[in-house]
């Protein structure tokens, strides 16, 4: 059985993966046009970036506990 902390690092890793890979998608194929694709990459990426430092916070956390 997994563990709830391996089960939550691996969901966040596969949601950092999801929004990165979608960011770069709405670069290379933008959806819409103008410069909305782009403020949706941007987006993206900042979300991205949230998630990878969320990412290693909880795993100082976990460490912890």
């Amino acid at each position: 059985m997994i563990s709830l902390k391996t089960f939550h690092l691996f969901f966040i890793g596969l949601a950092i993966m999801l929004i990165i890979g979608y960011g770069i998608f709405e670069l290379i194929t933008p959806s819409h046009p103008g410069s909305v694709s782009v403020i949706f990459a941007v987006l993206s990426f900042i979300s991205g970036g949230a998630l990878i430092i969320y990412y290693f916070r909880i795993i100082q956390k976990f460490k912890t506990i």
